[in-house]
């Protein structure tokens, strides 16, 4: 069982909740558990994890537990209205976080294994500047496993603002010792080159949590 990652990496008007996606049994409400009738095993577990987080988290703020967590057609959370969130989750753990949109415009958050980032995956993820940067230290692929979720982490949280999917080289990360900045490289919606989202990181018990969220 990992200590809970994300309370300390989001502000307080973000509520969270985790859980070893193992330990749930059941727990969907029936027009969620439709959107995974025939997954695999694995599936439906982590599915089922990130919408019991999901509603946990939504129940502090006031919302039935009866209100199902759908998805659109972007496979992306269908969050209630008023409301805001983001899942990510392990095969070992998950985790969800949400706030009312009169609070917090949008988040984000990624959860990763510690392991080192393929080399094969650095120049796809990597823009070329964070791949010089990472030459010059002495663990790359494990920094690189922070870029990477540093990336997933910000993309989710500008997705419900642009309705943009963008690839690994739209932002570029500047990473310190527990947060980072990822600076736009290119158009997305509103975002414009040169603006910024600034999110927090750790890395513990195996895993990488990386989260950012935008202020109303």
């Amino acid at each position: 069982m990992h200590q809970p990652l994300f309370k300390g990496l989001l502000g307080p008007q973000v509520e969270t909740e985790e859980v070893d996606p193992h330990t749930v049994q059941g727990g969907l409400l029936k027009s969620e558990a439709a959107l995974v009738d025939g997954a695999a095993q694995t599936r439906v577990e982590q599915f089922a994890a990130g919408r019991v987080c999901g509603r946990t988290a939504l129940g502090r703020l006031g919302v039935a537990a009866t209100t199902p967590i759908l998805r659109g057609e972007d496979r992306a959370p269908i969050w209630p209205n008023g409301f805001i969130g983001s899942i990510s989750h392990t095969d070992t753990w998950c985790a969800a976080a949400v706030a009312r949109t009169d609070d917090v415009r949008s988040l984000g958050i990624d959860l990763e294994s510690s392991t080192p980032l393929k080399e094969t995956l650095l120049k796809r993820v990597c823009t070329p500047k964070e791949r010089a940067w990472l030459r010059t230290l002495p663990a790359p692929g494990v920094t690189g496993k922070i870029l990477f979720s540093a990336k997933e982490a910000v993309y989710k949280c500008q997705y419900p603002l642009s309705k943009q999917f963008l690839g690994f080289h739209a932002v570029e990360i500047e990473l310190g010792d527990e947060s980072f900045e990822a600076v736009f490289r290119q158009e997305a919606g509103w975002f414009k080159p040169g603006d910024v989202i600034s999110g927090r990181y750790l890395v513990e018990e195996g895993l990488v949590a990386a989260a950012c969220e935008l202020a109303r």
